[in-house]
């Protein structure tokens, strides 16, 4: 289920026992948070490939970790479950170092207070993103990358 999911790595007990009412509740309480419209008792298996990625990276909420690592996480997604994964991934960084990998130059925009242009193993540039637009004379962080990251040939 998607609560067993969340609490896969620390399942809470009620002394020998798993406490499957309070997973259930404060699975509850993070989706009511997050506006999602989930029951925590459907089958992981059952959901479409963008829900699975929303449990996931609902799990890495649900866990006291002080760094998370994303790799493309809102790849897939339809814009309003952008929208929601931006917001997850907002709340997290209050208290989290959360680390992307993405392509997709408009999550830099939506959730990043810094970023680092990497390209053939090597590190291009780095600042915010409004010092990185900075670079471009018509503040396009786009052409920023571009720039950056392309054979000079190929531009």
């Amino acid at each position: 289920t998607i609560y067993e999911n969340l609490f896969l790595t620390h399942l809470p007990k009620k002394g020998l026992f798993l406490d499957a009412a309070a997973m259930q509740q404060k699975a509850k309480d993070l989706f009511a948070r997050m506006n999602l419209d989930l029951d925590p008792c459907t089958m992981v298996r059952d959901l479409d490939a963008s829900y699975k990625q929303i449990v996931e990276i609902s799990r890495a909420l649900m866990q006291d970790a002080s760094i998370i690592i994303m790799d493309e996480p809102t790849d897939g997604l339809d814009p309003n479950q952008k929208f929601v994964v931006r917001e997850m991934i907002k709340e997290m960084a209050v208290d989290k170092a959360i680390i992307i990998s993405t392509h997709i130059l408009e999550e830099v925009d939506a959730v990043c207070t810094r970023a680092i242009v990497i390209a053939q193993g090597e590190i291009k540039a780095g600042g915010t993103p409004d010092e990185l637009r900075a670079k471009d004379p018509g503040g396009r962080l786009d052409a920023v990358f571009r720039d950056l990251t392309m054979e000079k040939e190929a531009k």
